[in-house]
């Protein structure tokens, strides 16, 4: 006892709390389970012991199962002899839809259903079609073709959920756009007409397209101009700046998302016009969570009864439309976007939401952002514009996100050297450049990069639509995709169209990029 009182260089560790503990064992746990959804099936190939297998899963079978699915990968993939260099080229006369990700529900390839993912493939029956518009929803996708033929598929619509073709179940020359909700799919037609028509095939959609009434009535010369579908209800927007919300069953309005009121009584498949004094130029369906931008999510902020400035776009909550203008916006399942303008110069594109999968492109997985928060990669950026000599921004051309996927795919609008040609002369002769694609979000199906399953934090190049026979090694090294800009196509030119095209009807086209939940489709849109 004397000993230990007179040493006075014994060192006694301060008692560790229970935060550092806690803190500790978090820290640890989140390495690890990153290393594991990011690099598990890296890691297993290292471990000690086998990987255990279900007692009723023999082993030869999930391999042969493994091997059957990379063979049909390898099969349904698109091939061309034509060089990457090339594809701008290779888009103008191999017209279709053009699906990558997962076919669980028979939406990349609807001859072949099953839970196949990272696939890529055209879908059947529709090559050679230049379309209006498609859409995808979760069990179902349409598309409308240049003539006005709708055409369904996927496993919500085949009623044995078994291999099938697309099949036409409408013709209107009139359709101009459309939007698939949970059950059904939304057509706008030149008379601005609403009509609906089931996703599934019970009944024949001739007889079954009911056209939506408008509350008030849509004014004189005034037409619908845009459509958006959620999953429960649309929304459309006018020539005069009004927007109509129509509700299509009965959780519609749960969330207050018509811009009614959560308490309002709603009449199921009829639009009803918004209240504002401002016009508007686009509307979309919004998403819960923290996406209406409204700051930290609370429960004061996780419904909004009525149309409500964003002033979260400006500096200092002050609104401000002349120093920040809005000029587009998008959501997804759980996040939302805006393209601004700042002073009418450099433009931003904003997230807001949920990023847990990456989808808020900040190179972050935040589980929600109350405000918003600049994707860098896609802010601020500019070029030269060749023919001015000055510098111009580059924005966004197309941002496509749908209200059931985690995942973004977008066109950026930058400068290309294709010269709109009227006779249709100029698709192959010359090495063309387009527009640059980028993706980021969620890849577990590889609905954003087949080759690659872990999530995207930020936005990536995919690869092209199709697999090069040709390409020298260089080439073939990291090969980006390009969207095909606007220029007039000749039907005589086209490679995929099954058989001889004596019509020669010229089309003016351009690659257009959409999303669904766990899939990204591309094709060529007549506009």
């Amino acid at each position: 006892h004397n000993n230990i009182e007179e040493d006075d260089d014994v060192d006694i560790d301060p008692p560790v709390s229970l935060y550092a503990r806690v803190a500790t064992t978090v820290l640890i746990g989140g390495g690890i389970y990153y290393l594991y959804t990011e690099h598990g099936s890296t890691i297993a190939r290292y471990l000690p012991w086998p990987a255990k297998q279900s007692s009723d899963t023999h082993p030869t079978a999930v391999k042969g199962q493994s091997c059957s699915k990379s063979k049909l990968r390898a099969k349904l993939a698109p091939k061309s002899e034509m060089s990457y260099q090339e594809q701008v080229n290779w888009a103008w006369i191999h017209p279709s839809v053009y699906v990558v990700g997962s076919n669980e529900y028979g939406l990349v390839d609807p001859m072949h259903p099953g839970p196949g993912v990272g696939l890529r493939a055209a879908v059947p029956g529709l090559e050679g079609k230049p379309l209006r518009s498609a859409a995808f929803a979760k069990t179902h996708a349409a598309a409308v073709d240049v003539d006005g033929n709708l055409y369904q598929w996927g496993a919500g619509f085949s009623a044995d959920s078994g291999p099938h073709m697309p099949q036409c179940t409408l013709r209107d020359s009139g359709i101009t756009a459309m939007a698939a909700s949970r059950d059904y799919v939304v057509l706008l037609d030149r008379k601005s007409r609403i009509r609906l028509v089931r996703g599934d095939n019970f009944q024949s959609a001739e007889q079954a397209a009911p056209t939506l009434e408008f509350e008030p009535r849509l004014g004189w010369r005034e037409n619908v101009v845009a459509v958006s579908a959620g999953e429960d209800h649309i929304a459309a927007t006018t020539s005069s700046g009004h927007v109509y919300t129509c509700a299509l069953g009965p959780s519609g309005n749960d969330r207050g998302q018509l811009g009614h009121g959560p308490t309002t009584t709603v009449q199921p498949f009829v639009f009803k016009r918004i209240k504002s004094e401002r016009p508007f130029s686009s509307a979309v369906w919004w998403p819960p969570y923290a996406a209406l931008a409204m700051g930290q999510y609370s429960e004061a902020t996780r419904t909004i009864s009525e149309l409500t400035p964003l002033r979260a776009l400006w500096d200092h909550g002050i609104f401000q439309p002349n120093v920040v203008r809005a000029q587009r916006i998008a959501r997804g399942a759980k996040t939302s976007y805006f393209q601004v303008s700042r002073s009418g110069a450099d433009l931003d594109l904003l997230a807001v939401g949920c990023g847990i999968d990456g989808q808020l492109g900040n190179s972050a997985l935040t589980h929600i952002q109350g405000r918003p928060t600049r994707v860098t990669v896609l802010s601020g950026g500019g070029e030269i514009d060749p023919k001015a000599g000055l510098r111009r921004p580059v924005g966004v051309r197309s941002l496509s996100t749908n209200g059931s996927s985690d995942h973004v795919v977008m066109v950026c609008d930058d400068t290309t050297n294709v010269q709109l040609d009227k006779s249709a002369q100029s698709v192959t002769k010359s090495l063309l450049f387009g527009y640059d694609v980028v993706v980021w979000g969620s890849n577990s199906s590889g609905q954003c990069i087949p080759d690659r399953k872990h999530r995207f934090a930020e936005p990536e190049h995919p690869p092209p639509l199709y697999l090069s026979k040709s390409s020298s090694g260089q080439d073939q090294s990291s090969p980006r995709l390009q969207a095909a800009p606007r220029q007039w196509v000749s039907t005589s030119s086209f490679l995929n169209s099954g058989s001889a095209n004596n019509n020669n009807k010229k089309y003016l086209v351009e690659q257009e990029f959409v999303t669904g939940p766990d899939v990204t489709a591309a094709f060529l849109k007549s506009v």
